[in-house]
């Protein structure tokens, strides 16, 4: 037998098994069709996809959608730009993205309300204002 099977006899049978969890899988951008992506602010091509809430919501932003793509010097700017324009871009971006999420739930069957609650608990902020 070779060894891996001796140690996975051996965790079977023994008086504490070793546990079998496995580590959940993050979720990542693929590479896939970069020829064919476009950077949403300056339209240069092989843009790479970048999530809009990013941090601890970067997993959420890929599995609800919530990317756009951009080149990579309009990547720094997202990440790296304090003047106002880019404060407001990164703002408008963030708010078209709430409101794509709860239209996905509306158009799904939810209240506006609870739509918008939803997104609150789901990314911890609310980016629209109450009225909107």
């Amino acid at each position: 037998m070779d060894k891996r099977k001796e140690l996975a006899e051996y965790y079977r049978t023994c008086a504490f098994p070793k546990p079998v969890e496995k580590k959940k899988r993050k979720r990542m951008n693929g590479y896939k069709d970069k020829p064919n992506r476009y950077c949403v602010e300056c339209g240069t091509p092989y843009a790479e996809r970048h999530e809009i809430f990013g941090g601890a919501n970067r997993q959420n932003s890929i599995a609800d959608r919530l990317q756009i793509d951009l080149c990579p010097a309009c990547h720094r700017r997202w990440h790296e730009g304090t003047d106002e324009e880019t404060i407001a871009w990164r703002e408008n971006w963030r708010r078209k993205a709430q409101k794509a999420y709860e239209e996905r739930l509306i158009d799904a069957g939810a209240k506006p309300s609870l739509a918008r609650e939803l997104f609150r608990r789901r990314y911890g902020f609310n980016v629209l204002e109450e009225n909107e």
